[in-house]
């Protein structure tokens, strides 16, 4: 990747950019700038309108005089699925076979239609721990129309969770940190502890809800969205805003609520046991008055903003730029694999693999011509070499595969823990799921003169105390309960007639019990092994 590259985040909002330039182990951030997203051109990170965005860019760049067509470009949507899989440890160049072997498994749709890539987040003797991702193809092909339509050249495409953590792992902060980027159409919460990632989660709401609420109030134009953004954030610099914000802070709840509802996720997985120290908030919207002091409230741990963190300092030149682009940074580091091999062989960046590729056909063509005159030689000798050869091919083949034998094994020991646990998921069902059936049908087709006086429900049926009107009422209930579909038996009480305040009422008890299921086959014996694996 050159030196200095464009970088690119699209938001529904506003689109990002900056210039980013290597300088030794950190990067240098110069010409960063944000302008409005054409109407309708990005949904949910997607490009739906490539032509008029890549007209959009070109004429940002020709304004700026930045002639670069290099360029990195990071995803932000929800329509990008996400799984922590682990994987057994195995040579790096052997993961991607895993992962792409699994992918059907890992993610339930049509895979067909995603571009499957993966980071490894750490790795122990026996296992690694990887994060995979699913995008979808109609995503990708957007990015690569717009380069093309906006004369860029796309080097990497990265997923902004992924740029996130590439940046985040960097800070080796304390503890457990929650980080929060909120930006217009969505937030996306990492949760960090040092250089690990424990967990992330997509949000589907930004600061959209307030920005959007003050705009209507103060009657202004789609098109003055930035300035309100702008008018509506703090910062260390502006700790406070001249514009009206009375009542805009309930325009915050869902947002709120959200990251509160992350962390609870958080505390209620595998990582209960730690306790979260510290909430970082970043992205175009995390500087909007009153966010952070809501976000502390609910979440009950100190909030601050990412360039209030002592260790952001030395990672760019210019601390207040990293909070707004740092998914545009990020995608620098270590991006995902996303770009076809179709587009790479059309914008010339495999040329030099096909050039070395050609040079090494004149080479071999050469060696094979000299080869035939030592085979016409001494072709005893040849036959001969060459059998040996084949054979040290061989035992070298075997002894790269025995690796295989062992993940075979494990799979098998994986599978049969599989099936183990689904036999006592089945075994664990009771009846009580006819309940739900049992009253619905019950609901419809009763007749409204039956009063229900109680219901005693157990695991095998359902005892109702009823009263009606008359005996010919009472048969033609009985007759109903016969017709449910959702038991199986049923048994009457002696129908008794009482006589209450002047009027005649017929009671009687009627006993439901719910069908037998088929009983389930029993767990396979070979399910024990699993706790070898587990």
């Amino acid at each position: 990747m050159a030196s200095k590259v464009l970088n690119i985040e699209l938001g529904k909002r506003m689109v990002k950019m900056c210039m980013t330039i290597s300088k030794g182990k950190s990067f240098q951030v110069s010409d960063a700038f944000v302008f409005a997203t054409p109407e309708g051109a990005v949904v949910d990170g997607q490009v739906v309108n490539p032509a008029i965005l890549g007209e959009k860019i070109r004429d940002q760049l020709t304004l700026r005089r930045i002639s670069l067509t290099d360029t990195v470009m990071s995803i932000a949507s929800s329509k990008i699925a996400m799984r922590e899989v682990t994987v057994p440890a195995v040579k790096k160049d052997q993961v991607k076979n895993i992962i792409n072997t699994n992918a059907s498994d890992y993610f339930p749709v049509d895979i067909s239609k995603y571009v499957v890539s993966y980071t490894v987040l750490d790795t122990t003797k026996t296992d690694s721990r990887v994060m995979v991702y699913a995008v979808p193809s109609t995503i990708i092909e957007g990015y690569t129309s717009l380069a093309e339509a906006a004369g860029l050249v796309i080097n990497a495409l990265d997923f902004a969770g992924n740029s996130q953590y590439q940046v985040l792992k960097g800070l080796g902060s304390e503890g457990v940190v929650m980080y929060v980027t909120v930006d217009a159409d969505s937030a996306f919460v990492t949760f960090m502890e040092g250089s690990k990632l424990l967990m992330q989660r997509s949000l589907s709401v930004g600061g959209d809800d307030m920005v959007c609420r003050y705009m209507g109030l103060e009657g202004r134009p789609e098109e003055e969205y930035l300035d309100c953004l702008e008018e509506l954030s703090v910062s260390l610099d502006k700790p406070e805003t001249t514009a009206d914000t009375d009542g805009l802070d309930e325009y915050f709840t869902r947002l709120v609520m959200g990251i509160a509802r992350s962390l609870d996720f958080f505390n209620s997985g595998d990582y209960g046991d730690k306790t979260v120290e510290k909430v970082v908030l970043m992205g175009s919207c995390a500087h909007l008055v009153d966010l952070k002091e809501k976000v502390e409230e609910s979440v009950g741990a100190e909030t601050v903003w990412l360039e209030e963190l002592e260790n952001i300092k030395g990672l760019a030149n210019s601390v207040g730029d990293i909070s707004l682009y740092i998914n545009c940074l990020g995608a620098r580091l270590k991006p995902l694999s996303l770009l076809p091999k179709e587009y790479l062989q059309k914008t010339g960046q495999s040329g030099k693999q096909s050039i070395l590729g050609d040079r090494n056909a004149g080479y071999i063509a050469l060696a094979a011509f000299t080869g035939l005159a030592i085979l016409m030689v001494g072709f005893a000798l040849f036959q001969n070499h060459s059998a040996k050869k084949e054979l040290e091919d061989l035992n070298v083949s075997i002894s790269s595969l025995q690796y295989a034998e062992e993940i075979y094994h494990k799979y098998n020991l994986y599978e049969a823990g599989k099936n183990n646990i689904e036999s006592f998921v089945a075994g664990a069902d009771t009846r009580n799921k006819y309940l739900s059936d049992f009253f619905t049908e019950l609901e419809a087709k009763m007749p409204s003169s039956i009063l229900v006086l109680t219901a005693d429900c157990t695991n095998d049926g359902v005892s109702l105390n009823v009263k009606v009107p008359s005996f010919d009422e009472a048969a033609v209930i009985i007759r109903q309960f016969r017709s449910f579909d959702s038991i199986e038996v049923i048994e009457v009480s002696d129908i008794i007639r009482q006589v209450e305040e002047g009027t005649g009422l017929v009671s009687f008890t009627i006993t439901c019990n719910y069908p037998v299921p088929t009983t389930a086959p029993p767990p396979s014996t070979e399910a024990t092994t699993a706790e070898d694996v587990m």
